[in-house]
C-alpha cells in the first residue's frame, strides 16, 4: 500500500493529578507559593499535518496548545528574575510544535536533512530527550540536524536553539534559552563483542546571558560542554545492560566546570509469556559540589535529558547533586494492560550541595543536614483501549529522610493522577 502523501493529526492529552505535601517548586506542608494539597487538571493539544510530495521530501507543521486548570501556583510563580521571563512547565498557548522539513537520501546518498522546529531524541532520552511528561514539553528545538546512516548505525550532527515556554509571547517573538552543537552516534559492535550498541556523543551547551552566580558571588555566562558514551545490548539471554557515562567541563561564570553522571541498569526477563514479568535493578549519580568556596563549579547538570520518568515519578529530582539507587518491578496484567512498580532511595552526592527540587530553599553548605532525602514507591497503570485512546493512571508516596527533614518538612507525601490520551490521524492524497 502506498504511503499517503498528506496526512493530518490530532493528539489531545488530559491529566488530573492531585499532591499532597509537595508541589512543583516546594516540598513540604507550608510552601512559600502555591499550596501544599493542589488538585488540578492539565490539558494538551496538537494538531497538524504532514506532507510529502515525493519519497524523499516530508514537511510537517504543528501546533500545540498547553493549559492547566485549578492550580495554586500560577503563572507569576513560574517568573524567573534572573532569565527576565517565564519559563511554564504547565501552560503555553498556540505555540509551534513540530514545523520542519526533511530531505531524506537526496540522489541517493544515505544522508537526511531535518530544519525547523523538532524534537531530539537519543537512546533511552536520558542525554537527549524531550520530556514530553511534562504539560508544554520540556526540551523543543530550533535546529538542522544531519543525520549520516549505514547498516550498522548512524552519525547525527546538530546546531540548534531551545525554546524558552513563555505564555505571554509567541516564541518567534522571544529569545531562545540554550544554544547548542554536537553529533549522536549509534554503532552496533560484531558478535565477538556480544553485539553491544556502542553510543558515543559530544555536545555543547552555552547561554551568553549573565544570570550564572559563580562562587565569588559575579554573575556570568554558561559556556558547558559534554563528552561520553552509552553502551547497551537488549536481550542478552534475557538479560538487558544500559550504562551511560557523561562529562561536563567548560566554564559556569568566573568558575571551573568539572563535573560528572552516570546510570547503570541490568533487566532480567522472566520466562512467563503471558506476564513477561521483567525486573530491574538502576543507579544514577549526579556529581555535587563539595566545597562551595573553591571556584570549581562541581554539581552535574544534566545536558538536555528528559526527567520526568527517570528519578521518581513524584519530580522531587533532577539528575543533579544525586545518588538514586531503584528497584523496578514491570508485568502485563492482561492483553493491552500494563504496571510497573518502581522503588527509590535518594541521598545528595555532596551534603554541602543543594537537593535541586529547589536549590536556594534546600541547601546546606555546612553539610550538617546529612545526605539522605527520602524513598519514594511509585505505581503506574497503562490500559491500551481500542481506537487509540489510552489511559494511565498510578499512585507515589515519599518518606522524607534526615535531609529533607531538617531543610523542608518531616512529613510523608503522597501523589496520584489520572490521564486519558487520543491519537487520530487521516490522510487525504
Amino acid at each position: 500500500m502506498a504511503e499517503e502523501k498528506l496526512v493530518f493529526g490530532t493528539d489531545i492529552r488530559l491529566r488530573y493529578e492531585f499532591q499532597e505535601n509537595f508541589n512543583q517548586k516546594y516540598y513540604g506542608d507550608d510552601p512559600p507559593k502555591g499550596s501544599s494539597d493542589d488538585g488540578f487538571l492539565l490539558g494538551r493539544f496538537r494538531a497538524g499535518f504532514d506532507y510529502r510530495p515525493t519519497e524523499t521530501i516530508r514537511m510537517a507543521l504543528w501546533m500545540q496548545h498547553s493549559d492547566a486548570w485549578g492550580m495554586a501556583l500560577d503563572e507569576g510563580d513560574f517568573y524567573n528574575q534572573e532569565f527576565r521571563c517565564g519559563h511554564n512547565p504547565n501552560k503555553d498557548p498556540w505555540e509551534l510544535s513540530d514545523t520542519y522539513i526533511e530531505i531524506k537520501r537526496p540522489f541517493g546518498v544515505p544522508i537526511t536533512f531535518k530544519g525547523g522546529r523538532q524534537r531530539i531524541v537519543y537512546g533511552n532520552k536520558r542525554v537527549f530527550g524531550p520530556g514530553q511528561w511534562g504539560n508544554t514539553g520540556r526540551w523543543i528545538w530550533d535546529a538542522l540536524n544531519i543525520s549520516y546512516t549505514f547498516e550498522k548505525g548512524f552519525v547525527d550532527t546538530y546546531y540548534g536553539r531551545t525554546m524558552i515556554h513563555e505564555p505571554d509571547k509567541f516564541s518567534l517573538k522571544h529569545r531562545h534559552s540554550y544554544e547548542s552543537f554536537g553529533s549522536y552516534s549509534h554503532f552496533t559492535l560484531p558478535q565477538n563483542l556480544l553485539g553491544l550498541v556502542f553510543e558515543p556523543f559530544f555536545m555543547s551547551k552555552r547561554d551568553n546571558h549573565d544570570r550564572y552566580n559563580g562562587e565569588d558571588n559575579m554573575a556570568g555566562s554558561l559556556d558547558a560542554y559534554y563528552a561520553g558514551v552509552r553502551i547497551c545490548k537488549i536481550n542478552l539471554n534475557g538479560l538487558d545492560i544500559d550504562m551511560t557515562y557523561i562529562q561536563e567541563f567548560g566554564d559556569y561564570s568566573s568558575d571551573d566546570l568539572k563535573a560528572y553522571g552516570y546510570h547503570m541498569l541490568l533487566a532480567y526477563q522472566l520466562k512467563c509469556p503471558a506476564m513477561k514479568p521483567r525486573v530491574s535493578v538502576e543507579y544514577s549519580f549526579a556529581s555535587g559540589d563539595s566545597d562551595p568556596t573553591d571556584g570549581d563549579h562541581e554539581t552535574f547538570d544534566g545536558a538536555f535529558g528528559a526527567r520526568d520518568k527517570m528519578y521518581g515519578r513524584m519530580n522531587l529530582f533532577h539528575w543533579k547533586n544525586l545518588k538514586d539507587a531503584q528497584v523496578n518491578l514491570e508485568a502485563k496484567l492482561w492483553n493491552g494492560c500494563y504496571v510497573k512498580a518502581e522503588f527509590h532511595k535518594f541521598w545528595l552526592a555532596e551534603e554541602k550541595d543543594a537537593w535541586y527540587l529547589n536549590a536556594k530553599q534546600y541547601r546546606d553548605k555546612t553539610g550538617e543536614s546529612g545526605d539522605a532525602v527520602g524513598k519514594e514507591l511509585d505505581i503506574v497503570f497503562q490500559i491500551d483501549l481500542p481506537r487509540k485512546n489510552e489511559i494511565q493512571l498510578g499512585y507515589g508516596h515519599f518518606w522524607p529522610d534526615e535531609f529533607a527533614e531538617n531543610k523542608a518538612c518531616n512529613k510523608q507525601a503522597d501523589w496520584a493522577f489520572l490521564q486519558w490520551r487520543y491519537q487520530f490521524s487521516w490522510g487525504l492524497l
